[in-house]
């Protein structure tokens, strides 16, 4: 079975770039054809489908009153990704709301170790 991919309105796009912070550890990539951001090689935030999804800590997303019965991000049916959560619609059509979710999780995700090396690391083996 395929999974349809569709592209996110070009208005989410541009929210979702402008609520990425500045920071020299951001990296901006596509996956699976999506926006997505990533820091220290370490995913973080994405677009997919029309959704904004984000990694953050079961015990962090149970403290957001906004994030109350958000469903975990399951990308191809069947099998939902621990600690990923699509942000619902109420946040990610409010740029404010949206930058401030986006910087939580960065914040989380920057102290995590780097995965850059790691996958260098793998290449030279093969």
């Amino acid at each position: 079975m395929t999974m349809k991919f569709t592209k996110p309105p070009p208005e989410l796009v541009e929210r979702f770039n402008a609520a990425l912070p500045e920071h020299p550890d951001l990296a901006p990539k596509k996956m699976f054809g999506y926006p997505a951001s990533f820091v220290k090689g370490n995913f973080f935030t994405g677009l997919h489908n029309d959704n904004v999804v984000i990694r953050l800590p079961d015990e962090v997303k149970a403290k957001m009153g906004e994030l109350e019965g958000a469903p975990r991000f399951d990308p191809m049916g069947g099998r939902p990704m621990k600690q990923w959560w699509v942000l619902p619609k109420s946040v990610t059509g409010d740029a404010k709301k949206l930058k401030a979710f986006v910087k939580k999780a960065f914040e989380l995700v920057q102290p995590l170790p780097g995965k850059a090396a790691a996958a260098k690391a793998k290449k030279k083996k093969k």
